[in-house]
């Protein structure tokens, strides 16, 4: 009955993890370039028990008993399917058609450093920087990076901005000025060595030598004649890929999970009590 209670906690343990998980998808919905997680769970090692050596009768299956420990959450797996796009016609903003790629953002932590993350959330804006230049920004205010991994700045007023083919932004200024920058992008061909910063950010792990990881294995950068695969579209954004009546059902399932498992150490708790109670 001991042994009962300690499997059907385990369990409840993990349990609670992919209830967070699904309410975390849930959450976001409506976070634009947002990827769900799932949980891919393990059983436990199992124990053998030989309690039946004296027994001769004739058996269809193997001695004694197979007693397992519960199951575990083995991974967090980043799906990476391609969310539907909604049209904005916005000039500043930008979705990927292209599952895997993602743009170059340096993003402020509160300790006042800054750290190269990979966002696919395209809504862009700019802000002013002095008097004679803006700065191209995330909505978090966060920097966007060129292909140099530079911050991406623009002189005077702009009027028009139009995305090409391959990922240039062509600017027009006042007085008919033209300037062109190359958005940074990224191919992560390995999403899930990925450390989910939050919501619409991801960063990479600082464990890459202890995966047996180089980050040339990670990612690979869109540049020169791999700019011409670079999927992008102006004036839209691409939407979360939660599914919410597929997320609500495996909510109800998990929690139905919990409560059976839940009533597995009540019952045995209750046995407890009747074996100590006939001592």
């Amino acid at each position: 009955m001991i042994r009962n209670m300690v499997t059907a906690t385990n369990t409840m343990n993990q349990l609670q993890q992919q209830l967070d998980l699904i309410s975390n998808n849930i959450a976001n919905s409506g976070t634009t370039g947002y990827k769900q997680t799932t949980a891919n769970f393990n059983s436990l090692l199992h124990q053998q028990i030989q309690n039946q050596r004296g027994d001769q009768a004739p058996r269809m299956t193997p001695d004694g008993l197979r007693l397992g420990n519960g199951a575990r959450i083995s991974q967090s797996q980043l799906v990476a399917t391609q969310g539907t796009l909604q049209r904005t016609e916005r000039d500043l903003d930008f979705a990927f058609t292209s599952e895997h790629q993602y743009f170059k953002v340096l993003v402020q932590s509160t300790d006042g450093t800054a750290e190269q993350n990979f966002t696919r959330d395209g809504a862009f804006y700019l802000t002013p920087v002095n008097d004679d230049e803006v700065m191209l920004v995330d909505a978090q205010g966060n920097g966007i990076l060129n292909q140099n991994d530079e911050l991406i700045m623009f002189d005077g007023s702009i009027e028009n901005i139009t995305l090409q083919d391959d990922g240039t932004l062509l600017v027009e200024g006042a007085g008919g000025i033209q300037q062109t920058v190359e958005l940074g992008v990224v191919d992560i061909q390995r999403p899930q060595l990925m450390d989910r910063v939050s919501s619409i950010y991801l960063g990479i792990p600082d464990n890459l030598a202890e995966l047996g990881v180089e980050a040339g294995e990670l990612m690979v950068q869109m540049e020169g004649g791999l700019r011409t695969d670079i999927g992008l579209e102006q004036g839209a954004l691409e939407q979360s890929n939660v599914d919410l009546s597929k997320a609500f059902t495996e909510l109800i399932e998990v929690q139905r999970n919990y409560q059976f498992h839940s009533r597995a150490v009540s019952i045995s708790d209750q046995m407890s009590g009747l074996v100590n109670g006939l001592r």
